[in-house]
This record gives structure tokens, C-alpha cells and sequence, in this order.
């Protein structure tokens, strides 16, 4: 519950509030819970208040200093906090459906299962923010502020691209790692029963040999993701993709990763003389499809034909398109 006298001084209106948080500026105002739905708290300084699971149902926040706030779990459904200083602000898992926060500041605020359907963001400043698990439907976020005032100006239209972009921009050694992945990361798909997870280890050990960087897609099924996604994901993350096609399992996540468009080398290999997916036949007219499949009778015959029919030629049309681009840029 709030403290009752933190709640009578704020019901004697902004000046006296302003004043008597000037007067006492190591106080923390204790509002949890506090009904303010529909009050009018602009230019109100509520700075490093504790206002957890507060009702601020369509309140008029415009303005409102609320650096620091704790805002977790508050009520703020179609609050006006347009301008609002929330630097560093606590609003994890706040119901702010419909609330206009335009232009206001969230640089380093925390927003971890908020939900922000249909709000308006246009024009806030995220610099710094932690965004996961947001529920934005609906919601506006046009020209979000992605850089510091004294940085040039980075906008982009949505807040977890633009948290994204935050941890690119000021992390090198994240930046130098995402760039490691893209240029030496082998995606290895193949099976893992019968002998495969044998035949795929074979494969990383001979890229890691040649100083790549082998990913072999052995986890549990992702909760929020089935395994097709994240094989896209990984697969873009890569330079090229190396796939064993000797057992069933593997052609649906390969045909997405062709439906993805992802223009990047691809390398079967098939064991002794079984016969690959037939749908192998269409990916034989993609300008990456190294093939035909190295076929290989047992795991020292593959790792000796890898350097020269995967390894290489995998290179050699990474180099190729690096140049194709280079051209069209230049």
C-alpha cells in the first residue's frame, strides 16, 4: 500500500510535491499500489519514486520526471507520459496498452515483458534500453533514437531492432564476433543417429583444422522456436552450409533455408550409395549448390575429399561474390 502521507502530498498538487521532493531529495516516495488513475501529474517530479503495481490508468504523466522509477507491474493503460523522463526506469511487466509515450526518454530504461500494445513510441529516445519479451502489436515506433545526444543520429522503426543496433554500435568485441561467425561459421546439418553425429564431428574437426568455425545443430527443440527457425537463423550466421543427406531428417530445414533466400554455398555429402532427397535434383540450378554430393563409404574417406570439394570451392565463391559486391559498390 502507499504511504498515506506521501499520497496527501501529492494530492496537494505539483508545486507543493516539487517543492517538498527538493526539500527532501534523498527520500523515496512510497506510492505502491497507489490509485491514481486519471490524475494529473504533469511536470510532477517523480524521480526513483517506488511506484510498483500502481493505477495509473490514463493519467496525464507529460513531462513527468520519472528517472529511476519503479513502474513494475503499474497500471499505466492509456497514460499520456509524452516527453516523460523515464532514464533508467523499472516498467517490467507494466500494462501500458494504448499509452503515448512520444518522444519521451527510455534510454537505459527496463522493459522485460512489458506490454506496449498499441502505444505510441514515435520520436523516444532508447538508447541503452533492455527490451525482451515486449508485446508491441499495434504499437507506433517510428524515428526511436538509437544514439546518445552528443553521437550522430541513428533512428530506426522498431525497438528491439533498435536494441539490436545499441549492443552492435558499442560492443566491438560483440561486432568482432558477429563478423568471426558470418565469415569463418560452417553450419553442419545432418543426423544424429545411426553413425551421424560421428560423420558430423568428422566435418568440424576438418574445418576447425582449415581455422573454421564448425556449428553443428545438436540442442533441444527451442520453446519459442521450431527447429526449421532456428536452422534459418544459424544458417545465416554462416558462411556456408555443409549437409549430410544420407538420412531423411534433414531436407525440410534445408529447403527452408533455400526458401529464405539465404545466398550462401551449400555442400552435401551422401554415405555409401544411398539416395539423397529427391527434392536435391531442384537445388542443383542454385548458383551456391556445390554438387554433386561427396559421397564417401566411410568417415576417413569424407575428411580426406572435404578440403578440396568442400572447403575449397566454398571459398572460392565466397571470394567471388565478395567481389561482385565490391564491383556494384565501387
Amino acid at each position: 500500500m502507499p504511504n498515506p502521507d506521501h499520497l496527501s502530498r501529492l494530492d496537494q498538487g505539483r508545486d507543493a510535491w516539487n517543492a517538498w521532493r527538493q526539500a527532501n531529495p534523498d527520500l523515496v516516495p512510497q506510492l505502491r499500489s497507489a490509485p491514481l488513475a486519471g490524475r494529473d501529474l504533469r511536470g510532477f517530479d517523480l524521480h526513483d519514486a517506488y511506484l510498483r503495481r500502481a493505477h495509473l490508468q490514463g493519467a496525464r504523466l507529460d513531462g513527468c520526471k520519472l528517472r529511476e522509477a519503479n513502474l513494475s507491474g503499474a497500471e499505466l493503460e492509456g497514460a499520456t507520459l509524452t516527453g516523460a523522463g523515464l532514464v533508467g526506469a523499472n516498467l517490467r511487466a507494466a500494462r501500458m496498452h494504448g499509452a503515448d509515450l512520444t518522444g519521451a526518454d527510455l534510454k537505459s530504461a527496463i522493459l522485460v515483458g512489458t506490454d506496449l500494445t498499441d502505444a505510441r513510441l514515435d520520436g523516444a529516445q532508447v538508447y541503452g534500453i533492455a527490451a525482451w519479451e515486449v508485446t508491441l502489436d499495434g504499437a507506433g515506433q517510428r524515428d526511436l533514437l538509437v544514439t546518445r545526444p552528443d553521437q550522430p543520429r541513428i533512428t530506426v522503426d522498431d525497438l528491439e531492432v533498435a536494441q539490436f543496433i545499441y549492443v552492435m554500435l558499442n560492443h566491438r568485441k560483440l561486432r568482432d564476433v558477429f563478423n568471426t561467425t558470418t565469415q569463418r561459421g560452417v553450419l553442419i546439418l545432418g543426423r544424429f543417429g545411426g553413425g551421424g553425429l560421428e560423420v558430423l564431428r568428422a566435418v568440424a574437426d576438418t574445418l576447425r583444422q582449415h581455422g573454421l568455425l564448425p556449428v553443428i545443430f545438436d540442442f533441444e527443440r527451442p520453446r519459442q522456436r521450431n527447429y526449421t527457425e532456428t536452422v534459418v537463423t544459424l544458417a545465416g550466421l554462416c558462411s556456408f552450409v555443409i549437409v549430410d543427406l544420407s538420412g531423411p531428417s534433414v531436407p525440410q530445414e534445408l529447403q527452408a533455408i533455400v526458401g529464405a533466400t539465404l545466398r550462401m554455398p551449400l555442400v552435401p555429402i551422401v554415405e555409401g550409395e544411398r539416395k539423397p532427397a529427391a527434392m536435391l535434383a531442384d537445388f542443383a540450378e542454385l548458383d551456391g549448390y556445390l554438387g554433386p554430393p561427396i559421397r564417401f563409404d566411410d568417415i576417413p574417406a569424407l575428411v580426406a575429399q572435404l578440403p578440396a570439394r568442400a572447403i575449397a570451392p566454398a571459398q572460392a565463391w565466397l571470394a567471388r561474390r565478395r567481389d561482385k559486391l565490391a564491383a556494384i559498390e565501387g
